[in-house]
Formats: C-alpha cells, sequence, structure tokens
C-alpha cells in the first residue's frame, strides 16, 4: 500500500481516521527504523509519487547551479567519465581520470559489486532486523528496518551462526552454505559503502563550491550517529541518524518504487528533525520545509518534507480541526548514480540544494 497523496485518498486508505490519531492512539510507538503503515496514518503523511525531476522548491536556483556544473572542469570529468567504462580502471587511473571524486566512484564500485538479496527482511535460518523563516535543516537517515521475526525491533541483526563438522573430529568450523547465510553480511557492507559513497559525494561537490564566495555559510557534511527523541502527544519514539546533512542506505533494492517501510522510516527522520525546531516555538507561524538525502545502493533522492504550523501543535497535544493537519512529503528521485544523464541531474540538484540552503544565512 503506498502512502497517500491527497487528504481526501488518506481518509480513504484509512477509513478509521483518526481513530489512530496522536490524541487517540493507544500502541506505544517503536523507533522509527520499524515504522510502517499504521504510523503514516498516526503522523498523517501524505507523499507525491517519485519523479525524476528538478525539485520546484529548487526551481529560482537551478539555471545558477547548471551554469555552475558547466564551469567546473571535475564535474564535467567525473559525467564524462561516468559514460566511460571505469570501473575496469585502476585506483591509479581512477585518480587521475576522476581527479576529486575518485573517491567517489571508487565508493559507487563497491556500491555496485555488493551483491542483493532476494529478500532483504527475510529470517535467520540457524535462529528461531525548514524550509523556515527561522530555520532548515537536513539529514541522511537512520538504519535499517529490522526482520519482524526479533522480539526487539531496536535489536541489531546478528549474523547467521556456523555449522560444526559432521564427524565431530575437531573443534573447528566451516562456513555455513551460502544459502543458510541471512542478509546480513550485503546489508552491512551495502550500507557501509552507500554510506560512504554519497558521503563522498557530496563532500567533493562542497570543496568545489567552497571556490565561491557564497555568504553567509559554508555547509559541511558529516557522518556522525545522533539519536533524536521525539515526544508526539503521549506517545515517544526514537529515530537515529548518519549526519548532519545526510541520509543512510536502506535495504531496498528495485528502482520504481519503494517499499511503505522505507517511505514510514524517511518520514520518522524528517519528523524528528522537525520536532527539534518545534520545540523552540520556531515553527509555529511559518511553514517549515526541511530536505532529506536518500540513498540506497547506487541509488539517490531527495525528499523534501513540508510542514504547516499547525503540525506542530498536532505534534505536541494531538490537537487538529476536522479537517485535519498533514505532513506533505515530495520525492524527486530516484537516480541511478551510475548512469551519466542522472549522474549530471544529481550533481545539478545538490548544487541547488546548496545555494537554497545558504540563501537561509547562519540559521541553520
Amino acid at each position: 500500500m503506498p502512502t497517500p497523496s491527497t487528504p481526501q485518498e488518506f481518509k480513504d486508505s484509512f477509513e478509521s481516521w483518526p481513530k489512530n490519531s496522536l490524541a487517540t492512539r493507544k500502541n506505544p510507538l517503536g523507533p522509527g527504523s520499524s515504522w510502517d503503515m499504521c504510523e503514516i496514518e498516526t503522523f498523517q503523511i501524505l507523499r507525491k509519487p517519485s519523479k525524476k525531476r528538478f525539485p520546484l522548491l529548487l526551481g529560482p536556483y537551478i539555471r545558477e547551479a547548471v551554469a555552475r556544473i558547466e564551469e567546473y572542469e571535475e564535474i564535467q570529468s567525473a559525467i564524462r567519465l561516468s559514460g566511460q567504462n571505469w570501473r575496469n580502471c585502476t585506483h591509479q587511473q581512477l585518480s587521475e581520470r576522476a581527479g576529486k571524486f575518485a573517491s567517489f566512484f571508487t565508493f559507487l564500485a563497491q556500491v555496485l559489486e555488493t551483491p542483493l538479496s532476494s529478500d532483504p527482511r527475510r529470517e535467520v535460518r540457524s535462529q528461531v532486523t525548514q524550509y523556515s523563516a527561522n530555520s532548515v535543516s537536513s539529514a541522511l537517515s537512520s538504519s535499517p528496518p529490522q526482520p519482524p521475526s526479533l522480539s526487539s525491533p531496536s535489536s541489531p541483526i546478528q549474523p547467521p551462526k556456523k555449522k560444526m563438522r559432521q564427524d565431530r573430529s575437531s573443534e573447528s568450523y566451516i562456513p555455513s552454505d551460502q544459502s543458510d547465510q541471512s542478509s546480513h553480511d550485503h546489508r552491512d557492507k551495502s550500507e557501509i559503502t552507500t554510506n560512504a559513497c554519497v558521503y563522498e559525494l557530496l563532500r567533493c561537490i562542497t570543496e568545489l563550491l567552497r571556490n565561491k564566495p557564497d555568504p553567509p555559510v559554508y555547509l559541511e557534511w558529516s557522518i556522525t550517529h545522533d539519536t533524536f527523541t521525539v515526544e508526539a502527544g503521549a506517545l515517544v519514539y526514537s529515530t537515529t541518524n548518519d549526519g548532519s546533512l545526510v541520509h543512510k542506505t536502506k535495504s531496498w533494492y528495485h528502482v520504481d518504487e519503494k517499499p511503505s517501510s522505507v517511505q514510514a522510516q524517511e518520514a520518522a527522520h524528517l519528523i524528528g528533525m522537525f520536532s527539534q525546531g518545534a520545540s523552540d516555538g520556531s515553527s509555529l507561524h511559518h511553514e517549515t520545509i526541511l530536505p532529506l538525502v536518500s540513498a540506497a545502493q547506487n541509488v539517490f533522492s531527495l525528499v523534501f518534507g513540508k510542514f504547516p504550523p499547525e503540525y506542530a501543535r498536532y505534534l505536541r497535544d494531538g490537537y487538529q480541526s476536522e479537517d485535519g493537519v498533514f505532513v506533505e512529503l515530495d520525492e524527486c528521485g530516484m537516480f541511478e548514480l551510475q548512469d551519466p544523464s542522472d549522474l549530471r541531474t544529481v550533481f545539478t540538484i545538490i548544487v541547488a540544494l546548496h545555494l537554497w540552503l545558504q540563501s537561509v544565512g547562519p540559521k541553520l
């Protein structure tokens, strides 16, 4: 079931609404990594279908972003290289041809080599996973959804046990068959390398932009683990991100549409970010728009969350009018980073995002 895109579609999808709203929900909230359609209903999330396009919000900055893309030879070289057989290059050849973006291509090659498991949420066999007048923020998302078979949604996934030799003639172990392996190793590798890949892409572009006098702020990308604890009415949940301006990999591999659990987890992070500004009253009188960079394997997206001023009170005590108050998510993507045309669009979006955030000033 996809996330509804309009208030009417939302009410048609959740016929018992507002029975499960923040004011009346009885079930406790799990961490953001365990969210699904039930939490989409509770937090009243709308989501437009994902499209490969420039974000409307960044429209005023696209022309300048395109001009800068054409100006930087390093970016042009990276785009040209993406259309060649760069995966057969050595590290030295990548350094020579990709320049500042050599580390990005190195990590992208590793991401593309990561084997895909048929079902990243399957059980382990051997065991019985703003744009606002006052503030703007951005984040790289949290830990992947945990398998429903585990007792605690926030418990780490354990690697599968190893098998003893059948003859019991020694104390040594042999690895389990490939068919007995869970997605643990594949997902962990995918998560680490995808984070590094996206981080390097963002960092390299930021370093190039430093050559331009763009007052009053320069942006930094970082990968740190920050946990938001969100109090929503009588309910509480936590969500952990991986950076001040970046979103981490997800355990899904289909480019056409993200699973509802991934969409819900992205909503959890955006609401967590919004709650940090709402706590000081800065979101009470202005629409707040927050950007979230999202990446999975080689797929890049930019998700904007639009929060009406009334949502701050809904988050605080569950109050809303009869018509309801809704958060609207708008995603541009999903772009495949190894595709030259998509990569050019991603470069342009990232530069435009920087220009937009810098226009807000130092109130980040």
